[in-house]
């Protein structure tokens, strides 16, 4: 996604001033933010190399929200996949990305752009999420997608991104994961892909877009 974009996106979200800023530190309390180690799979994943060849420094953070099993709907537990599609389904469609999704002008099939169409997909490799947003691979417990720029931009890109959402039951909790890594993947460089603030506005986007998707799993 271009800089540009980003910001706009990033500095308009959460909106309304103190009063919506509060609400959204609020709701967004129970997210921890967990330091990822540089011997973590998504590094040394054949996506990561690919995309960046010259392994230029990344701007790289996890984000975690564990749930009672108690608290997740009971259909979406009877098949793992299901709830794993149903949490990316949540990041897609909900309301954090819901200013990202407004701002495409060039709709396409088979690019999902619609809340509906969102929250049913199964996320099998090469889904593409309004036109910025790549899966590449799927696991059992795991979807890693690729963004950063437009999909049709194939190449290596002055901004690249993987972004992984997982989900993992542990005994009687239900551990949501929101993990991104950024970088310059053309050329070579010595300096991070973004600014300071640009991020931490970032990490409150990714913590609004985890929160998002565990909301569409829980019990009515």
């Amino acid at each position: 996604m271009p800089f540009s974009k980003i910001s706009k996106i990033l500095s308009l979200f959460p909106a309304g001033g103190v009063l919506a800023a509060g609400s959204f530190f609020y709701t967004t309390r129970q997210i921890e933010a967990i330091e990822l180690s540089p011997e973590d799979p998504i590094f040394k994943s054949k996506y990561h190399q690919e995309h960046n060849p010259n392994n230029n420094p990344t701007v790289h953070d996890l984000h975690i929200r564990r749930v009672p099993i108690s608290q997740i709907d009971p259909t979406l537990l009877q098949n793992p996949d299901q709830l794993l599609e149903r949490f990316s389904g949540g990041v897609w469609a909900g309301s954090a990305f819901a200013l990202q999704r407004s701002l495409g002008s060039n709709r396409q099939p088979p690019q999902l752009w619609e809340p509906a169409d969102l929250l049913k997909s199964k996320y099998q490799p090469g889904t593409i999420i309004t036109d910025e947003f790549l899966v590449l691979s799927k696991s059992k417990d795991a979807i890693l997608i690729r963004g950063g720029d437009k999909v049709s931009k194939a190449e290596l890109r002055p901004m690249d991104g993987l972004i992984e959402l997982r989900v993992q039951v542990k005994d009687e909790l239900v551990e949501f994961g929101f993990k991104s890594l950024f970088f310059q993947g053309l050329g070579r460089s010595d300096r991070l892909p973004m600014p300071g603030f640009v991020v931490w506005l970032h990490e409150q986007y990714a913590k609004a877009l985890l929160e998002s998707g565990v909301r569409h799993v829980l019990c009515e």
